[in-house]
């Protein structure tokens, strides 16, 4: 069984354009194409914003929505990871899509005798005070039901103009591996985890290293990069998709 991963696509409703919407579902739709259903991983930010009221969820994704139905109803496992753009994904996103949630900082799985740990990459290791701080509280239950009395036209808006400004902030530790980060990937590695695949920075790239493998999983805005790992091999390879229907692109190293 092949196992597929990917991260921040940051998808946006159909009505506002995407760079990379297009190319994600077709990727999905070659996925399903495919001989053998495998597993994919979502680790996290695949909408921009994502909010559930109890009758109401964010509309504008129904084709992503769709394709990763379609997946599930084909015998492949879906599995998400939200990270710090989506993170009140819950019950509606689990029932229409097939997908299973784990909410989790990170978590280690067996593939081929390798550890592998998976994140979103979001508040790990020494650094970003602030938003680890900020992490627990907007994630709690209380915040959700606040937020949850809003109308939802009213919250999508506001929460799209914070996350907007998030990124500018943010965009500073973008697209490089901060320091604090490489400190917590090395312990992991001290720890007996043999590869590390995770999003979050936008950066696409592999480094290899006598303790272990990271993978950077990059993003569909700009990138488009997944990794794959075939079954029996235990090998990463971050791929870059172009909008066709093959599965065969160069590896990225």
């Amino acid at each position: 069984m092949d196992r597929f991963f990917l991260s921040d696509v940051h998808l946006f409703p159909e009505r506002e354009p995407h760079p990379g919407r297009n190319r994600f579902i077709s990727f999905l739709d070659c996925l399903h194409d495919l001989n053998d259903p495998g597993e994919l991983w979502i680790l996290g930010d695949l909408f921009d914003f994502w909010f559930e009221y109890q009758s109401v969820i964010p509309s504008g994704f129904e084709r992503c929505l769709s394709a990763l139905r379609r997946l599930s109803d084909k015998g492949w496992t879906v599995h998400f990871l939200p990270g710090n753009h989506d993170f009140w994904v819950g019950r509606h996103f689990s029932e229409a899509t097939g997908a299973i949630i784990h909410f989790d900082d990170y978590l280690t799985l067996d593939i081929s005798g390798k550890r592998v740990l998976l994140a979103h990459g979001d508040g790990l290791g020494s650094g970003d005070v602030g938003y680890r701080l900020l992490k627990p509280v907007l994630r709690s239950r209380i915040s959700r039901f606040l937020f949850s009395l809003l109308h939802p036209d009213l919250g999508t808006f506001l929460a799209r103009r914070f996350s907007d400004t998030s990124k500018r902030i943010l965009r500073r530790n973008l697209d490089s591996i901060s320091s604090g980060l490489q400190d917590w990937i090395k312990g992991k590695f001290d720890e007996g985890i043999d590869i590390i695949i995770a999003g979050h920075t936008h950066l696409d790239t592999v480094n290899r290293s006598k303790k272990g493998i990271y993978v950077s999983l990059g993003d569909w805005l700009t990138r488009f990069t997944y990794c794959r790992m075939k079954n029996g091999t235990g090998k990463p390879e971050l791929l870059t998709y172009s909008d066709g229907t093959s599965m065969s692109h160069k590896e990225k190293r």
